[in-house]
């Protein structure tokens, strides 16, 4: 594993690489997905951050939908 950050007074290295890269691959892969749906005729339900603007307001749509089936929401 490779450690690419170091902090004054700190003897570690942190910051993994395959972190980054993991976070990257699995991105691509979403992105991927909703491409392939997209394609297919179909309109995936995406959330989008609650940091984004619009965000919760955006979500409640599929809070909504999905209130009865998923126990959290």
């Amino acid at each position: 594993m490779q450690f690419i950050l170091e902090l004054p007074g700190f003897e570690q290295k942190i910051g993994a690489v395959s972190t980054y890269a993991n976070a990257y691959v699995l991105n691509c892969i979403v992105v991927e997905a909703i491409n392939l749906l997209v394609d297919s005729g179909i309109n995936p339900p995406v959330w989008r951050s609650g940091n984004a603007p619009g965000g919760d307001e955006w979500n409640q749509q599929f809070i909504d939908r999905f209130k009865n089936k998923v126990r959290a929401l």
